[in-house]
């Protein structure tokens, strides 16, 4: 749920939350469905009772600054589920780190390849991933300067991460941090610790399992990115937090032999495999989101 108007006031009425917009209009969305909410406005309050309601069905509060960057999480106390999750990520071997990285890289990159094949851009991405030691820096390097150069005149020179000064860079920041929302909150609820990470370590206020896990859906952000530029090629970060929050719920993904699932559902589904891998040590459970076949409901 993304509140965008300036002034909004969040309360609960049986069971829904109910956003109440400065013209006295109400929208509402049932409190069970809602994984995050992101405050890309000014002055929105929030009823005490609200606030703790979200909080309580595992949902995530994000803020943003008035430049719509994300600056904070509001989310409940970390709540160890499984005892023998928390221990086999305390006490993970080197060799079940290193094999779990190991996937997880290896999709993001599978999921970047599919990107660009979409895009009929010729690339090496596949012939990187024939080798057994994967070069996730040059993969990157090459992805990122075949990508941006789909946005024309505008595209950036580089990748920046933190105050980026380009606005196709900060609108990507922006859909991913909306992504790490969503991956903080299956973490919790499927009793996994987020301060314990795979390959990132743990800084101060940090999250590293979140920046571990979120890696193979980064390529999502980038192709929501791009259905945004084709309509809005004056790339107003203003109007890509609508697109962003709606591309987000239409998205419909290949996880598993099932029925394609909705971003937020396959991001839930993804997690739990991850703590499914934990629990029996064994990488064969993890399921991964593939940006193979991907498609939007209109």
């Amino acid at each position: 749920m993304h509140i965008l108007k300036h002034g909004s006031f969040i309360g609960v009425d049986r069971g829904c939350l109910v956003c109440t917009l400065p013209d006295k209009t109400e929208k509402r969305l049932p409190l069970c469905d809602i994984l995050a909410v992101i405050i890309a406005a000014r002055g929105v309050s929030f009823s005490g009772e609200s606030f703790s309601r979200l909080i309580e069905n595992n949902a995530v509060i994000m803020h943003c600054d008035s430049s719509y960057k994300p600056i904070g999480y509001s989310i409940g106390l970390h709540r160890i589920v499984h005892n023998e999750i928390f221990e086999t990520q305390m006490n993970m071997p080197p060799y079940f780190r290193a094999a779990l990285w190991d996937i997880i890289l290896r999709a993001k990159s599978e999921n970047q390849a599919c990107l660009l094949d979409a895009l009929c851009k010729e690339h090496k991405i596949w012939r990187y991933l024939e080798k057994s030691n994967l070069a996730e820096g040059n993969i990157a390097r090459h992805y990122w300067k075949i990508f941006f150069k789909s946005f024309g005149k505008n595209a950036p020179k580089k990748r920046e991460y933190q105050n980026a000064e380009n606005p196709i860079n900060g609108m990507l920041n922006y859909c991913y941090a909306v992504m790490s929302a969503l991956v903080h909150r299956s973490i919790l609820i499927h009793g996994l610790s987020p301060v314990l990470g795979i390959y990132h370590r743990y800084r101060f206020r940090s999250a590293p399992l979140v920046y571990d896990l979120i890696e193979p859906l980064r390529p999502f952000c980038d192709y929501i990115l791009l259905r945004y530029h084709k309509d809005n090629p004056r790339m107003k970060i203003e109007t890509f937090v609508k697109h962003c929050a709606k591309d987000l719920l239409k998205a419909r993904i290949d996880i598993s032999s099932a029925r394609k699932l909705s971003l937020p559902a396959a991001v839930d589904f993804y997690v739990s495999s991850i703590s499914k891998a934990y629990k029996y040590g064994d990488t064969k459970y993890i399921k991964l989101p593939s940006l193979r076949g991907v498609s939007f409901e209109e």
